[in-house]
């Protein structure tokens, strides 16, 4: 009988050491593999509609008149060159979004690799490697959100502060190259900006009197900012005229109902790697990518708590930076730290097995949506009353279907309805509600659904019933005359039974 060494052969340990010599190149194939793994897959409600809204812009609808949508403009800029390479290609829109997010995450880690060199080959293997699974695989479910693409800026910027703080020479062109990149995403939402302000305020205590504030990637983000601003002046001001004081009546409602709704899973998670991170604070003289990177994190549970929707996606660059963090503490720092050697393997792995969770058991579309669905064919007109953003818009593009309204969902509902109760109530929420409905009955009239699909209780429940709302409004109860009710479950579902008048010709449905 022959016997097989268990020991690794010179040729695969010099094969091993090879591998490991190369950290960018280990990165970018991880990058590759998830990339290849994810094509296949569809994005979530958000990016959905984000990307419908791209290809409804290119056909002429006008953002935040002929679509109602309550987030600023740069999000749906980047989706239009997505849109216009898909159409051009004959590719699912989905799929584009995929490798255009895997390319910028690959750019972003080759940036990453540039200002992390003082860490020796093998270890910084492992600091690139993990950064890749931070920004392709936890975002897994949430493909293209606003949270991984700050992230995939941040984390080059972050690596920068951090070369800034340690007196290292940066190129001019990489630190404004880097800097412009951060900027989009700092951009997405003003709570991002505080990560970016947090940082410059940890370079400054690092610096003290040679801190200047002027650098190549500070313009950069001051350029980007100015020129951001200016092209909504210049092409975008009805989010100024019709959204904001939208958001300034009704949004502040649409919010976490409780302080414990904000910790989730996924937030639990992610504030756990930050509170262990954060533990060994006495470490990181020697780990200043980690500090940073624990400065991102910091930022960003900041601005998670700001938000206060508590939304799974919103933790996202938590998770990513705390982890990091640590993983940059093990590598960088030449302390033991034997405990955290032990641990981080777990801890590590937390956010990968709840993103794998997620994707195995996602919340939508229900089953109860996907009885609505049933029978609908690629093409269909359907229409929606829900204040779930997530139910619609987790099966429009996805099934192909033509979408009848200018809202994304009703998510102002409720406060309308609390507005009602009120001893006084708010003159502008009252207006704003039967605005509402007359745009509603006004889409529907002008693309006819051929199904109507509302969220309701169940028969014998009591919870919030859009319906009765809108049946207040002659016109909408004389449009529903035409659709016969088919099922009710958690979803009420109405078919087209009579032809709709012919669509009025002041429809202003343009490329919708």
């Amino acid at each position: 009988m022959s016997y097989v060494s268990p020991i690794v052969a010179p040729a695969e340990q010099s094969r091993v050491a090879a591998m490991a010599s190369r950290p960018l190149a280990v990165a970018l194939v991880v990058v590759g593999l998830i990339t290849s793994l994810r094509l296949t897959g569809t994005v979530d409600s958000d990016v959905a509609w984000q990307l419908w809204i791209a290809g409804r812009m290119h056909d002429g609808a006008d953002l935040y008149r002929d679509i109602i949508e309550t987030n600023p403009p740069l999000w749906f800029w980047m989706a239009r060159p997505v849109e216009r390479l898909s159409a051009l290609l004959n590719l699912r829109i989905e799929a584009v979004l995929i490798v255009a997010i895997g390319g910028v995450v690959a750019l972003s880690l080759a940036a990453t690799a540039r200002l992390v060199t003082h860490v020796e080959p093998g270890r910084r293997t492992v600091l690139l490697a993990y950064a890749a699974l931070a920004l392709a695989a936890m975002p897994w479910m949430h493909v293209g959100q606003r949270e991984q693409i700050v992230m995939i800026g941040a984390v080059p910027y972050a690596a920068l502060i951090a070369a800034r703080r340690e007196n290292v020479v940066v190129p001019a062109l990489l630190a404004a190259a880097i800097g412009a990149g951060a900027a989009l995403g700092f951009a997405l939402k003003h709570y991002f900006l505080l990560v970016p302000v947090l940082l410059e305020l940890w370079l400054l205590t690092g610096q003290t009197r040679r801190w200047r504030p002027i650098r190549p990637e500070t313009a950069a983000l001051l350029a980007v900012g100015a020129a951001y601003a200016a092209a909504i002046l210049l092409f975008e001001r009805d989010f100024l005229l019709n959204i904001v004081p939208l958001l300034k009546q009704a949004y502040g409602s649409f919010a976490a109902p409780s302080l414990r709704y904000l910790f989730g899973p996924f937030a639990l998670v992610g504030l756990g790697l930050l509170a262990v991170a954060t533990l060994h604070v006495r470490f990181l003289k020697q780990a200043p990518f980690s500090s940073a990177a624990l400065v991102a994190a910091a930022g960003f549970a900041a601005a998670y708590f700001i938000q206060f929707k508590g939304w799974p996606y919103h933790t996202i660059p938590i998770t990513g930076f705390a982890g990091l963090a640590m993983v940059a503490l093990l590598v960088e720092s030449s302390a033991p730290l034997r405990p955290l050697r032990l641990a981080a393997p777990a801890l590590l792995s937390l956010p990968l097995f709840l993103a794998a969770e997620e994707q195995l058991h996602p919340v939508f579309p229900s089953h109860d949506l996907r009885e609505a669905i049933s029978g609908l064919r690629r093409g269909d007109t359907v229409g929606f009353l829900t204040t779930e953003t997530a139910i619609p818009w987790s099966v429009t593009l996805q099934g192909g279907y033509d979408y009848a309204s200018r809202y994304n969902g009703f998510w102002m509902m409720p406060a309308i309805l609390r507005n009602e109760q009120r001893g006084s109530p708010d003159r502008r929420l009252t207006n704003l509600g039967r605005r509402i409905v007359t745009e509603t009955v006004a889409d529907f009239a002008c693309t006819p659904p051929r199904r109507i699909i509302v969220s309701r209780p169940r028969p014998g429940e009591v919870s919030f019933d859009i319906l009765p709302f809108f049946l207040r409004d002659p016109g909408f109860s004389a449009l529903l005359l035409h659709y016969r009710a088919t099922s009710r479950t958690s979803l009420e579902v109405y078919e087209l039974s009579v032809p709709l008048p012919a669509p009025p010709q002041d429809c202003r449905r343009v490329g919708l």
